[in-house]
């Protein structure tokens, strides 16, 4: 499309050449949500309304999301196809293509997987913040309605859970599936075993990753970061004020070895950065910093001024 927008005048900068840029980008090197978004602007109001077809869509990029939660842990865990526990099929196609694209492992990162849960519990976990947005969406869509697709043995609905119901949630990845799990029954996704082993699936997965590669090997891929939707826990500061001045005052930037006129202290992980950007510390700059921390969100201790500093996602 972009070369025949090209030969119909090739001196006239359309805006639709950009539009057509983007929409033939690797499904795989984009965030699920934001691709399913992409597809539904472009469509027409009454196939967006529309209960099946918008299922089928979300159906589609929740696949997407399955991807790219199994590249994600394969690069965590950094086993093999003869390692794997589980050989289902989708499962086993993705490996076989991560040992001979190491590459593609650098630009799908989570620094919130634990390699010794189940495999498949860890893909439902990635794939939930995806689920809980288009189940968001819907509901935005449908304001006018009681609840997603007016089916109370099917709905989220949180008055039903009590406010410590909704914490235990969030403890841990057990009871989290508990959510996941009402998600897909909300969206009719069959269960992880059928989505793995369906023969038309893998067959486009495989199309989708060829693709990913064909991009890759002509442009530089963004990093695709990975949070499941866990809590925000701040780290635990010291009593005194006088302890944390001690303590991170006088460091010194880790890019640059100077020391840092502004030292900003990440209250998720307790890493020592700067609200100033300079090209020498770029790593070290909070803005940086907060994508590979929280997802494009973050909060900071100015230790100087005790001011807090909350980055969201730009």
């Amino acid at each position: 499309m972009v070369s025949i927008l090209k030969n119909v005048e090739p001196d006239v900068p359309y805006p639709d050449l950009q539009f057509w840029r983007q929409a033939s980008h690797p499904v795989l090197s984009r965030d699920a949500f934001s691709s399913l978004m992409w597809v539904l602007f472009c469509l027409p109001s009454q196939f967006v309304s529309c209960e099946e077809s918008f299922l089928s869509l979300v159906h589609i990029f929740y696949v997407v999301s399955v991807a790219q939660a199994i590249i994600t842990y394969h690069g965590k865990c950094q086993c093999n196809t003869t390692e794997l526990e589980c050989h289902d099929g989708l499962m086993t196609d993705i490996f076989k293509i991560m040992e001979e694209h190491a590459v593609i492992q650098q630009y799908f990162v989570s620094n919130n997987i634990d390699v010794s849960y189940d495999i498949k519990d860890t893909i439902r976990s990635l794939s939930f913040p995806y689920l809980r947005r288009c189940a968001l969406l819907w509901k935005v869509m449908n304001s006018s309605t009681s609840a997603p697709f007016s089916d109370g043995a099917q709905v989220l609905d949180s008055s039903s859970c009590s406010t410590d119901d909704m914490m235990q949630h969030a403890n841990g990845i057990v009871m989290e599936l508990v959510e996941v799990e009402m998600l897909e029954k909300m969206f009719k996704i069959p269960s992880l075993d059928i989505v793995l082993n369906d023969e038309v699936l893998r067959s486009v997965v495989l199309r989708w990753f060829h693709h990913f590669l064909e991009y890759e090997n002509r442009n530089r891929q963004c990093i695709l970061y990975l949070t499941p939707t866990v809590p925000f826990k701040l780290m635990q500061l010291p009593h005194l004020y006088q302890d944390l001045l001690q303590r991170y005052i006088k460091q010194h930037c880790p890019d640059c070895g100077a020391v840092l006129e502004e030292p900003a202290l990440c209250l998720l992980c307790g890493k020592l950065c700067s609200p100033n950007w300079k090209t020498c510390c770029r790593e070290s700059g909070c803005r940086n910093h907060v994508m590979a921390c929280g997802a494009g969100n973050g909060a900071f201790l100015l230790i100087r001024v005790s001011f807090m500093l909350c980055l969201p996602h730009a």
